[in-house]
């Protein structure tokens, strides 16, 4: 409650084509700002059970996200997925290949 932290999610992708593979790899970082929470919220919060089946204890895309104040970075990133960095990696492997 009141408190931030941060999101890594780390990837790595191949890409075989033929007799020839490309590997890159990176991570992505997001920061959460957490509202500040009163026990009651927090109570109200856990009696879901939202929270039991998830790494960070709450799911930004449900009901968690009401408890979150903000976010400094890849929204998709703290769902699991950093999709636009993947997407942007993803083309530029795609591009070198075909230019090989």
């Amino acid at each position: 409650s009141g408190r931030s932290h941060e999101v890594y999610t780390g990837v790595k992708i191949i890409h075989k084509f033929g007799d020839k593979v490309q590997q890159t790899s990176f991570y992505e970082c997001t920061e959460v700002d957490m509202a500040d929470l009163d026990m009651e919220t927090i109570k109200a919060y856990v009696a879901t059970k939202e929270s039991m089946d998830k790494a960070g204890a709450y799911g930004i895309q449900a009901i968690g996200g009401s408890i979150v104040k903000g976010i400094k970075g890849d929204y998709f990133n703290v769902m699991g997925f950093p999709l636009h960095r993947f997407c942007v990696q993803l083309v530029s492997m795609l591009k070198a290949a075909k230019e090989d």
